[in-house]
């Protein structure tokens, strides 16, 4: 340890040989379980596939619960639908934070990953997506604002009325 602490102190980058037990973290990951940040590219997340994302009766309560909501809290209700589906996208906990504005090629999203989100997000909303829905709409705040305009369009940008 206290090598680890002077390598850490250096302020320099080094190699620091260590035994790392891979098996154990890719065993968590396909229990559901997260990856930790520094191995995620060595191992890779265990990810629920798209065809697992619910039955129909939960897409029409979806848009039955979102319809009832006042236009603020459906955009923030569409936002948390939008985290949640990226973080099971990428294979984390229902814990896991992900900022509205982060982007999500940044935090380790793919061409398989976009369409895999586009698919589930496809079926909980039933409108129909473009295959280029991620790279269009990066981040977790553009997909809900987008899916909101999408869903509830006439509703989202009806003008607001100004006295002259």
């Amino acid at each position: 340890m206290e090598l680890f602490d002077a390598a850490v102190a250096s302020g320099q980058a080094l190699l620091v040989p260590a035994r790392l037990d891979l098996r154990g973290v890719r065993a968590g990951a396909a229990a559901g379980g997260g990856v930790p940040h520094l191995l995620r590219g060595l191992v890779r997340a265990g990810r629920q596939l798209a065809h697992t994302a619910g039955g129909a009766g939960e897409h029409r309560q979806l848009a039955e619960r979102l319809a009832a909501l006042p236009a603020a809290e459906r955009a923030k209700a569409l936002l948390d639908l939008v985290r949640a589906q990226v973080a099971a996208v990428l294979g984390h906990g229902t814990t896991y934070h992900i900022d509205a504005d982060q982007g999500l090629f940044e935090i380790g999203f793919d061409s398989l990953t976009a369409i895999e989100l586009r698919n589930r997000l496809r079926a909980l909303t039933e409108r129909k997506l473009a295959p280029s829905l991620v790279f269009d709409h990066p981040t977790p705040g553009m997909l809900a604002a987008h899916l909101h305009a999408l869903m509830y369009g006439a509703q989202a940008a009806a003008p607001v009325p100004l006295s002259v």
